[in-house]
Formats: structure tokens, C-alpha cells, sequence
């Protein structure tokens, strides 16, 4: 049921009843209206039950939370658990939904099944989740809560646990005073007789069909928060904490303002790592000479191992910091086992990935096995969300006719001979490799030649839409590896901490342990003597 057709059934049964009430009921038992308008009752509460009666069941809408553009495809699996708990509140009776040790067994119940979900083979899947974590995700659905209702639920800080457990006994305490309502009436009109017995039969389902959608509506957005934290803390990112947390996730979700005509990034920098893998002589290097222009010679080129480049790209209209990682070009024969190691740590490292593929070659085999081989890894390392990954078809000038070049080429909708060529090489592309790219662009890159197109066209404006992904990529990065550092540290901090707690104390411990020696020194000399 539609949330307009819940509002019209609680109009229908609501007004016969304002109509009938204080000066408006004496005008019309003075005018004489009354005997035709007290029908009225029956017939708009008849009129509410027909129209729940033959309309869809009632689903309460299955709410969102939050940015889940951080989240990795196990995560993304775990979420299937929230929506099977949500659809489940028709089961729960009103007394349940109103009592609160309800929701705490409920809470203990879906920990566990998120637990075992993350750790399918451990024999107490909950026994792994640390103390301060399942506190921490406490502290977050709680808040987030305590914020829903004060913001959208008038009086809510005045409700009391006694009054919210009335909710259950609603139902019952309005059909009590209708019944005696309806018993005096009929003493007084035995006519009244027959419409009792129409608002019995109506009334009573359209009440707590109403007060299953409300307690119902509170359940569903109470296991969406709860949901939410569960998929958090079990991917390990409240490990750090609260505090640490949400200042991640503000960093994920602040969205850029509108400031004198132009959009200015309200959210903070964020260093985001591409790296660029292709097979020898795919065309990697002059890509990255036309993605940075002129900055190669700008910027600083900082080694990051022995094959391994790194740069800085600026892109317009975005302040985080994008590393470019220039790695060697791979094959059966072209790269060393030394640089094929460099590259997959580089890759495995990155928040976007662009592999660069050859319009003119068909061999795609050793791409495919490095795209399986980095896809195999974060499986098996599940709370790392995978980088998005672009197919940049290169070399689109030597598609045929290969002495033809009068760009733009409109791929999308080919007229040309090399437009269609261009076309059919992403087509090939897009059947060769499947769901393994995120995106395919078709770029040339020489420079040398004057040959530069798809570029500006094509490639930045896709690394401009991916970029959200590749945030999230690197938060989720940092939020791990931050608290892998300080874990040790943290232990030898709380340590000192504790030392300190104990230095300050130690005299009046040291003095008190002193006088209970000396006295049990004397008490033994005495009774020797």
C-alpha cells in the first residue's frame, strides 16, 4: 500500500468522527440532519476497510542508509541479511515490537548471523568480533537513531518506555470505548444497532492494520541502522573507533556546494592512486606522456621501486591528490619476474586501475590472467574494496584505413569506415574480457605525430566519474592500514597509561601493604610470647 492511500484511509476514518463532534454534532441534532449523517460512519470506515481489503499488502519501504560506494562485493552480500530481517516484521506481534527486550534477543540474533556470513567456517563466528568494536557500532546505530527520531517524530523525547509499550493495547482500549460508546447509543436509538455492527466488522481491521505500519515502520528503520553497523564492524572498519570512523566516512559522503556560479569541493582531500598496466609496447607510455602534458617536467618524478614510476596528475576541478603509477608492461616474455612482482604490488595498491589495451592486437590472453590474478586477490583479501578498472583501447589511428585521420571519430553511431573499425574493436573488447572492466575508451596517443584523440573526450571525463570509487577505494585502504600501524603502538600508549594510573596510586598502595605486614609481624610476636 502506497503511503498517499494510508494517509486517505486515515482521512476516511477519522473525519465522520471530527464532523460529529462539539458545536458540529448540536447543529445537527438542532437542524434535524443528524438521522441521515450519523450513517456516515459506517460507510466512510466501510469505504477505509474496501480499500485495504483490495489492495496490495501492505510493504513498508526498504530504507537506505548512508554511502555505500565504500562497501566490497562481500559486503554488498551481507546487506541481502537486512533486507530478509526487514521483510520479516509481519511475523512480530505488537507486543513484541513494543517490548525492548525484543529488540536486544533481535540484536544478539542478527550479530551472529552477520558474524557467520563474514566467517562461514569458524565455530563461534561472534567470538572473533573484538569488544570495542561491537561497542563502537553500538554507539553509531544508536546515535543515528536518537537523531531519526528527534528530528522526525514529534514529542519523541517525551515518550517514556511504559508509554511506548501502550502502543500494543491501542487497538484494544479503542475498541473498548467505541463498544461502549455504541451501547449507549443504542439504548437511545435501537436503529444504531445496525451500524454497530458495520463498524465491527470494518473498523477493527483498518485500526490494526494501522498499528502494525507504525510499530512495523519503527522495526524496519531499526534494522536498517543496526544492519548498516553489523556490515561496518564486520569488515573491520570500526576498528579505530567512532570518532575515527565517522570522520572517515565524512571525508566519503560530503558533497561538493555551489558557491558564485561555480562548484567549489567542500570535502577534504583525498590521495587517490591510478595505476596504469598494459602488455609491452600496448601504448602505456605515451598515454601517460598525453594524461600529463606538460607536467612530467613540473613535477617531481619520485621512484616508487625499480621499475615503478610515480607521478602527480592535476585534473581540473578536483583537489584530491591523484597518483599516477607507471608500471612496466607485462608478457610472456617482455617483463622480468622482478617487474611483474612490482606490478602486481602496485595494482594490488591502487584505487583505479586503467589497462591498456592494443585496438590492432587480438592477443589478450596475459591481460585477462593479470585481471583474474588481481580480482583472485581481493577475494581472498574481502575487506578491501576492489578499484574500478577502464579499458583504454589504444592506438585506435592504426585501425583501418590506416592512412586515414580526421578526428572526432563518432564510434557510438558510425557513418565512417574507421569509425565503424573503432566500434567493432571495443565490441571485441567488451565480449573478450566481460564484467572484468568497469569501463572501455577508445583513445590515440601519439603525440609525436600530432595523433591525440579520446583523451579529453573519452578518458578524463570516465576517471572523472570514477573517481567517487576510487575515494572509496582509498579510505577504506586507509582506514585499514592506519589501524594495522597503530595497533602495537596503541597497546604500549595504553600501557603507559596504565603505569602512570599506578605511579600516582603506588605510595598510598605501598603504605597500606606496609602497615598490614608490620601488624601481621606483631600479631605473630605476641603470640609467641
Amino acid at each position: 500500500m502506497s503511503r498517499w492511500l494510508l494517509i486517505t484511509v486515515a482521512i476516511l476514518v477519522l473525519l465522520p468522527v471530527t464532523l460529529m463532534t462539539g458545536v458540529g454534532g448540536w447543529v445537527l441534532w438542532t437542524s434535524g440532519h443528524w438521522t441521515w449523517l450519523k450513517w456516515s460512519i459506517p460507510v466512510c470506515w466501510t469505504a477505509a476497510w474496501l480499500a485495504i481489503r483490495f489492495s496490495k499488502p501492505i510493504e513498508l519501504p526498504i530504507l537506505e542508509i548512508g554511502s555505500k560506494i565504500h562497501w566490497t562485493p562481500q559486503d554488498h552480500a551481507a546487506a541481502s541479511l537486512i533486507e530478509v530481517e526487514q521483510k520479516r516484521v509481519s511475523e512480530f506481534s505488537a507486543e513484541q515490537l513494543t517490548n525492548p527486550r525484543f529488540y536486544l534477543d533481535r540484536t544478539i540474533e542478527l550479530s551472529t548471523e552477520f558474524a557467520r556470513h563474514y566467517h562461514p567456517n569458524s565455530a563461534d563466528p561472534l567470538g572473533s568480533v573484538s569488544v570495542v568494536e561491537i561497542l563502537t557500532a553500538v554507539e553509531l546505530a544508536t546515535e543515528d537513531l536518537e537523531v531519526l527520531l528527534r528530528q522526525n517524530v514529534p514529542g519523541s523525547h517525551l515518550i517514556t518506555v511504559a508509554q511506548w509499550r501502550t502502543l500494543a493495547h491501542a487497538p484494544a482500549w479503542w475498541r473498548t470505548a467505541t463498544n461502549i460508546g455504541w451501547l449507549i447509543s443504542t439504548v437511545t436509538d435501537p436503529t444504531n444497532l445496525a451500524r454497530y455492527a458495520i463498524s465491527r466488522a470494518f473498523v477493527n481491521p483498518v485500526a490494526n492494520q494501522l498499528q502494525t505500519n507504525a510499530l512495523g515502520s519503527f522495526y524496519v528503520i531499526f534494522v536498517r541502522q543496526l544492519g548498516f553497523y553489523l556490515i561496518e564492524l564486520n569488515s573491520g572498519r570500526l576498528k579505530g573507533g567512532s570518532a575515527r570512523y565517522r570522520a572517515a566516512m565524512g571525508k566519503l559522503d560530503a558533497a561538493p556546494v555551489s558557491t558564485g556560479g561555480r562548484t567549489e569541493p567542500e570535502r577534504e582531500p583525498v590521495s587517490v592512486t591510478i595505476a596504469v598496466i598494459g602488455q609491452v609496447k600496448a601504448g602505456k607510455s605515451s598515454l601517460i606522456n598525453c594524461l600529463l602534458g606538460e607536467q612530467r617536467t613540473a613535477v617531481d618524478v619520485l621512484p616508487l621501486t625499480h621499475s615503478v614510476q610515480r607521478y602527480e596528475l592535476q585534473l581540473e576541478d578536483h583537489s584530491d591528490r591523484l597518483v599516477l603509477l607507471d608500471t612496466p608492461g607485462y608478457s610472456d616474455s617482455g617483463a622480468t619476474h622482478e617487474q611483474m612482482i612490482e606490478t602486481r604490488e602496485a595494482v594490488r595498491n591502487a584505487d583505479l586501475v586503467l589497462i591498456v589495451l592494443d585496438a590492432r592486437s587480438p592477443a589478450k590472453q596475459a591481460d585477462i590472467s593479470t585481471l583474474d590474478e588481481l580480482a583472485k586477490w581481493f577475494r581472498d583479501q574481502n575487506r578491501l574494496k576492489p578499484p574500478p578498472i577502464v579499458g583504454v583501447v589504444s592506438k585506435i589511428d592504426g585501425l583501418s584505413p590506416v592512412m586515414e585521420w580526421s578526428p572526432p571519430y563518432s564510434w557510438e553511431s558510425p557513418r565512417r569506415p574507421k569509425e565503424t573499425n573503432i566500434r567493432a574493436a571495443l565490441e571485441f573488447v567488451r565480449t573478450t574480457f566481460g564484467k572484468r572492466l568497469d569501463s572501455i575508451v577508445p583513445v590515440c596517443s601519439d603525440r609525436e605525430h600530432g595523433r591525440v584523440f579520446g583523451i579529453e573526450e573519452y578518458l578524463l571525463p570516465t576517471i572523472s566519474l570514477l573517481l567517487d570509487e576510487a575515494r572509496a577505494c582509498s579510505l577504506v585502504r586507509s582506514l585499514h592500514h592506519d589501524y594495522d600501524r597503530e595497533r602495537a603502538s596503541q597497546v604500549v600508549s595504553q600501557l603507559m597509561s596504565a603505569g602512570s594510573k599506578i605511579r600516582e596510586f603506588a605510595p598510598e598502595f605501598v603504605h597500606d601493604q606496609f602497615n598490614r605486614i608490620v601488624g601481621s609481624l606483631l600479631k605473630n610476636s605476641i603470640r609467641k610470647q
